[in-house]
């Protein structure tokens, strides 16, 4: 056996160990998905791959042997919402960092480390406790759902290279922006419902390297008041500003 498939296991909670094959090569998505009383895996030598949400929300994994990381890939998201000891999320992180989900202090805060330039899709999403983050000065791209329905989120500070805002990323995050938001000049793309329910945004303003806001993008903020477009916007998606019901000032 070389391969498995994608969901071979999702769901299993009464799986508590799995013997791996030293002929498997890779690991399909949501291989094992939930499966919650899963506490180590050693993987063989040979593996090359593991596959996105590969081990996500295994809440009881604690412990991953890795074979040499020579010809390993992890995708995102591989062991999202898995309490990994300090030693297996140092070398699951070595080989990409987004495979597990960034610490957050004792105050709510993440702090991105330098270097990066994405923002990994759902990399923080539904994260109740996050309340700020730090951002590389090296971030050009937040993914999608990055911070969808981080519903602490009080503030954050994007840096100047942001180029785009992936869908959803902002997506229901309910106390983020209290008053005026400031997008980066150097942004061109903000996508469909990146800040789409953000009840508490009052005011943001458009910087003019803008060119398209998304179907979606801002529906549902009900205390935006005003907005201020830039003029070399050349698209505004269907449904954009929907249920904005203050909005008052274009």
């Amino acid at each position: 056996m070389t391969h498995l498939p994608g969901g071979a296991f999702r769901g299993r909670t009464s799986l508590v160990s799995v013997a791996f094959p030293r002929s498997l090569t890779s690991i399909s998505p949501h291989a094992f998905c939930g499966c919650s009383a899963l506490s180590s895996v050693t993987l063989p030598a040979g593996l090359t791959s593991i596959g996105w949400h590969a081990f996500l929300r295994c809440s009881f994994l604690a412990s991953v042997t890795l074979p040499l990381p020579d010809g390993l890939s992890i995708d995102d998201g591989a062991f999202f919402d898995c309490p990994l000891n300090d030693e297996a999320k140092a070398a699951v992180q070595a080989i990409n960092f987004w495979a597990v989900r960034p610490s957050i202090d004792a105050r709510g805060h993440a702090t991105v480390p330098e270097g990066g330039t994405t923002i990994a899709s759902s990399a923080f999403s539904d994260c109740s406790a996050l309340a700020s983050v730090t951002f590389p000065a090296s971030l050009t791209s937040i993914g999608d759902t990055a911070f969808f329905n981080c519903s602490a989120l009080s503030s954050v500070t994007l840096p100047a290279g942001l180029v785009s805002i992936g869908g959803s990323a902002f997506e229901r995050c309910s106390f983020l922006a209290s008053g005026h938001a400031t997008l980066p000049e150097g942004l061109t793309t903000i996508a469909s419902c990146a800040f789409s329910c953000c009840d508490s945004l009052v005011s943001v303003s458009l910087p003019a390297s803008l060119v398209s806001i998304g179907d979606d993008a801002f529906e549902w903020c009900s205390s935006l008041v005003s907005v201020t477009f830039p003029a070399g916007l050349t698209s505004i998606g269907s449904c954009a500003f929907e249920g904005c019901s203050a909005l008052a000032s274009v």
